[in-house]
């Protein structure tokens, strides 16, 4: 399953959007990868949400629904999901989703039975059919128990498994330790290599998965302070490991009769992807995705411009708040191809300066300053400390700076002993 597009109407924050993810090459015509960004409050985590539930099926749709009115925009009487999905055979299905307000989960099923029944026919043949993965922005280390997968045990539904971590922070992943000591018990070790590329494919070079310790019942990791275990790592290793984990386990799982299941279709869903990753970790993040799953289509929300860098062209798109409606704006140009300064003061980003604070503060006021018809002893002498300051700084010549050669005009009439050098 791919998705072709989606549109929201009176969902959460959203009171009308559409995504969608055609592309003019008539070899691959969806989209791979979506990256979304959008100021905390812009309704990207909803959009992944709104994926989830309507392709989830009935069983997994009752698990997460929870209070239906929460969906429905204020002061609306209903919201719809509508979807476009394509099958592994090219063929189109419309899916949708509606809620009114005061409904309870009987009514919601009773009331979208068509679409949902063609869900579950095609679930039924198989769980992975129009399989889905998603993650939410809490993704935690699950440090196991006596059971082998302590996650099977949260949720009945294999389809909710998969996309829970999405709508409950407190959802657990696979145990990660707990799968691997069950691989290289089942199989004399030999599939312990999915584990071991996917992790070493993805941690930085210092970091690296060694071996297990089957007496003590421990993954153990090479790093520069030694050889521990996986539980001793840094919180930002083992959140990295711990979804990680999960989601090759589901994959391999789903697909586990494929020769290759990680060539398997799919839809992958990631909220924060980037959430823990030192700049390097970002940086090789998405290839890390694609050159993993090259089947998969993978759609994901960021704050990073160093994220946002890795998208190609019509792959970055911002939601943007406007006169209090939300609206999608697709980022024009190439993000691989750009600096990271120019990313940054784009529109999607809406920066207008890449220089820090104090910089920024400090040319405004020597502005602000140096502009005015008359200026008090005071404020020349504020303007000098500002502009003695300011020499050490790093002065642009752009729009957004302070000090062109008028600026700089103005600043020496003022005060005969001021020095201001343009870089």
């Amino acid at each position: 399953m791919f998705l072709k597009n989606i549109e929201l109407v009176n969902f959460k924050c959203h009171a009308h959007l559409k995504l969608d993810f055609n592309t003019p090459d008539s070899e691959k015509p969806i989209r791979k990868s979506t990256f979304l960004l959008g100021e905390n409050g812009t309704g990207k985590s909803a959009l992944l949400k709104a994926i989830a539930l309507v392709t989830a099926g009935s069983n997994a749709l009752a698990d997460l629904i929870g209070d239906a009115d929460s969906w429905v925009q204020n002061k609306k009487k209903y919201c719809e999901i509508k979807a476009i999905i394509v099958t592994a055979d090219g063929e189109e299905r419309n899916i949708g989703l509606r809620i009114n307000r005061g409904w309870h989960i009987s009514d919601i099923i009773k009331a979208n039975r068509e679409t949902l029944e063609r869900l579950d026919d095609a679930i039924k043949k198989a769980d992975r059919n129009y399989f889905i993965l998603a993650y939410g922005a809490s993704r935690r280390l699950n440090r196991g128990d006596d059971k082998i997968f302590s996650k099977q045990s949260f949720r009945t539904s294999p389809r909710t498994n998969c996309i829970q971590s999405l709508f409950n922070p407190d959802a657990p992943l696979v145990s990660l330790t707990n799968w691997a000591l069950n691989l290289d018990y089942t199989s004399g070790g030999s599939q312990v290599k999915i584990i071991r590329d996917a992790l070493n494919h993805f941690l930085v070079e210092n970091v690296k998965f060694k071996n297990i310790d089957r007496k003590k019942g421990v993954l153990l990791f090479t790093t520069p302070d030694g050889i521990v275990p996986l539980e001793h790592l840094s919180d930002g290793y083992q959140n990295v490991a711990a979804w990680v984990g999960d989601l090759m386990y589901n994959i391999t799982n789903t697909f586990k009769d494929y020769k290759d299941p990680l060539h398997a279709r799919g839809v992958l869903l990631i909220d924060e992807v980037d959430l823990h990753l030192h700049p390097k970790w970002q940086r090789r993040l998405h290839e890390f995705l694609n050159s993993k799953l090259p089947n998969f289509q993978i759609i994901v929300t960021t704050h990073s411009p160093l994220t946002a860098q890795q998208a190609r062209e019509c792959e970055l798109y911002a939601l943007v708040r406007t006169n209090g409606t939300i609206e999608l704006k697709p980022f024009i140009g190439d993000p691989a191809k750009m600096l990271l300064s120019q990313i940054l003061m784009s529109p999607v980003f809406g920066l207008e300066t890449d220089e820090s604070v104090v910089v920024e503060r400090t040319k405004d006021r020597i502005r602000e300053l140096s502009t005015k018809e008359t200026i008090t002893s005071k404020e020349k002498q504020e303007l000098k400390k500002l502009a003695d300051k300011a020499g050490a700084l790093p002065l642009n010549v752009r729009k957004n700076a302070i000090l062109d050669r008028k600026d700089v005009k103005l600043l020496e009439v003022l005060n005969q002993k001021l020095k201001v050098k343009l870089q």
